[in-house]
């Protein structure tokens, strides 16, 4: 059974994407990328790594927890909302279409990611995470392109389109 992780990562032209980052990284001399993703609140959370890592992180992601997109809120108690402390991790996985070198720091760069259940997880293994918006509004889009209507056009412009490509700097 193929997962919803896997036909992300093996998407159609996706490695051309991770082809065309990589000659970009090269030619502006990016050092760190910061991998992106929006918290329920949306807010930006995200780990930054060093850029020779780029492939290896497009093909498997970072490993991120609940708490990072539920914003690690406790209740009064302080509990944590949203999730247990010994949840399981998440894996964010980059979308190459997004990576833009940051304008106020040329040896940054950032790229969202779409976030999904833990490969190794015993229930919805590879799934995507309901609770990334990103990952939610591009899995309706992706099987709702042709009937989309006004509406959701609305509330979908400012997330990826599948098949948009490019690579972005500022």
């Amino acid at each position: 059974m193929t997962t919803d992780i896997e036909r992300h990562v093996g998407a159609t032209g996706r490695d051309e994407r991770i082809r065309e980052v990589r000659a970009k990284i090269n030619e502006t001399g990016v050092r760190y990328i910061y991998y992106q993703y929006i918290s329920i609140t949306g807010r930006i959370m995200g780990k930054a790594v060093p850029a020779p890592h780029w492939e290896s992180m497009a093909a498997r992601g970072i490993q991120t927890w609940y708490g990072g997109l539920t914003n690690v809120l406790p209740d009064r108690s302080g509990n944590l909302l949203g999730f247990p402390a010994n949840a399981h991790e998440l894996v964010a996985i980059p979308d190459p279409e997004t990576f833009c070198q940051l304008p106020w720091n040329r040896d940054a760069a950032r790229v969202y990611c779409t976030v999904f259940h833990a490969r190794e997880e015993g229930t919805n293994p590879g799934a995507f995470m309901e609770e990334d918006c990103t990952a939610t509004c591009g899995a309706f889009m992706s099987s709702s392109w042709p009937t989309m209507t006004d509406s959701t056009f609305a509330m979908a412009v400012n997330l990826k389109w599948p098949g948009s490509g490019g690579v972005k700097t500022a």
